[in-house]
């Protein structure tokens, strides 16, 4: 199978596990670039703005939401 068809697969069996609509796209590959070497290793060289970014987003909020400490 392509790595399109695994895709979709992959995204009906999650739906059908969950008794949910999975609305996320499925689009073809798409040219992708490496970052320059100064956004590389964000957190680490520059963790206070970092720490700032995780506090300001959410992320960790929701992930304690979901799965708790």
């Amino acid at each position: 199978p392509t790595r399109a068809a695994e895709a979709i697969a992959s995204k009906q069996a999650v739906a059908q596990q969950l008794s949910k609509t999975i609305v996320t796209e499925i689009r073809p590959l798409a040219p992708f670039w490496i970052a320059e070497t100064y956004h590389q290793d964000f957190y680490q060289k520059n963790p206070a703005r970092y720490r700032s970014y995780r506090a300001g987003c959410g992320r960790d909020a929701r992930l304690r939401q979901i799965w708790g400490e």
